[in-house]
């Protein structure tokens, strides 16, 4: 079997938590590769502001596994090259709750429920799964929205091309999907990353191990 590993930094996630994250990439490489750089761009992005609050396991290991509740999405909607039904949009729109439900069986694994259930939610309140406007949103849950978002628009995807850095960067700008604040950091931050700086961490990589 494969073992996964995050350029050294394991310490910060449990052995669970890593074989959820198998069973994501068994089931949706895409999501898997999403929530790996998801992680990435969060830790950078809080080590560049020097948010050493916001590195603590518990974060990080919520925000590893955000979009865990795709597990229980059917791969046909995961998969699907075009448009979603109503129905279909409906179903996977239930990832959060789906994620956080998945979750409460392991209860070794230590989270914040709020970056696993509203990730999604957006300033206007136009959001999932409650609703909720930006201003009754922890801080890391915000940042954590526009990296899903950026990384999100910035990946291949069976139904639609990636898009360029800048132009996720300026979509950003142009929808202000949280508070103006909070955007304005994380546009300051790619500012600097997209004139060169490097992201200090990559993808989980993948080593043979036997066992």
């Amino acid at each position: 079997m494969k073992k996964c590993t995050l350029h050294g930094h394991t310490q910060l996630f449990t052995s669970q938590s890593l074989r959820l994250m198998e069973l994501l990439r068994r089931h949706d490489s895409h999501c898997f590769h999403h929530s790996v750089q998801s992680t990435s761009y969060f830790i950078d992005f809080c080590l560049y502001y020097h948010f050493h609050s916001l590195l603590k396991p518990r974060i990080l290991q919520s925000v590893l596994l955000h979009d865990i509740g795709n597990l229980l999405v059917t791969k046909e909607i995961l998969h699907k090259n075009g448009p979603l039904t109503l129905s279909e949009k409906k179903e996977l729109e239930q990832h959060p709750e789906l994620g956080l439900e998945l979750l409460s069986d392991y209860p070794e694994i230590e989270i914040e429920p709020s970056l696993i259930l509203h990730h999604h939610e957006n300033r206007d309140g136009t959001g999932y799964p409650d609703r909720m406007h930006s201003d009754q949103l922890p801080f890391a849950v915000k940042v954590l929205g526009l990296i899903d978002s950026y990384t999100a628009m910035t990946m291949e995807r069976p139904y639609r091309p990636k898009r360029s850095d800048q132009s996720a960067v300026d979509e950003i700008i142009q929808n202000q999907y949280v508070d103006a604040s909070c955007t304005s950091l994380f546009v300051a931050y790619m500012e600097k990353r997209l004139k060169g700086k490097r992201i200090l961490l990559h993808y989980l990589d993948y080593v043979p191990s036997q066992k």
